[in-house]
């Protein structure tokens, strides 16, 4: 069975039409927290990311920041496999995030430095960033869930994959790299 992480700001139309995709294609559903609790609200079945990896810390900061949810993503080579295993951790096939709204804060004149650190993601860019890498199919915006659909839809065609995890990994790390410019250039302005 493979397995999916959802973690999105936005609990909205795309994400619950992402995870009734992944439960019809029998698919095991992972989430953050308050996606959790957005997806069982909707009929959806996903476990919460903390049944795995412990509660969270750190006023909920520290959830997907784990050691065992990275190496679901990062695990590379047959050794890699064995040794998630070895150490009763399963492979993550796909990661979804929609990162938390700094740049909507960055440029709003009256927001404060606590309210751009309270909207700075550190989770959301860790999770694309070891799904590109560890050539996952890395989902950074609504707007590529037709695409992966369609995929699917096809059976999922190990011909195409590559182009698609790629595809999708860039723009991934684009988008990761936009937000933390845009954090960047948020505290350079200060200074």
């Amino acid at each position: 069975m493979s397995t999916a992480l959802l973690s999105s700001y936005k609990k909205d139309e795309p994400l619950k039409r992402l995870a009734h995709l992944l439960v019809e294609l029998n698919w095991e559903i992972l989430a953050s927290a308050g996606t959790t609790k957005y997806l069982k609200e909707s009929g959806i079945a996903a476990t919460d990311i903390a049944d795995l990896v412990g509660p969270p810390i750190l006023g909920h900061r520290v959830v997907t920041l784990s050691r065992e949810i990275h190496a679901g993503l990062l695990a590379a080579t047959p050794e890699d496999y064995k040794e998630l295993s070895r150490l009763h951790i399963n492979p993550i096939d796909l990661v979804y995030v929609v990162l938390y709204p700094l740049e909507e804060a960055a440029t709003d004149p009256k927001a404060t430095a606590e309210e751009i650190i309270e909207k700075t993601d550190i989770g959301g860019p860790a999770l694309l960033i070891s799904a590109a890498k560890g050539q996952r199919v890395a989902l950074s915006s609504p707007d590529q869930i037709q695409i992966l659909e369609s995929w699917l839809k096809k059976g999922a065609p190990e011909s195409e994959r590559r182009t698609l995890v790629e595809k999708f990994a860039a723009e991934a790390i684009r988008r990761v790299a936009d937000y933390e410019d845009t954090s960047a250039k948020y505290w350079e302005q200060r200074t």
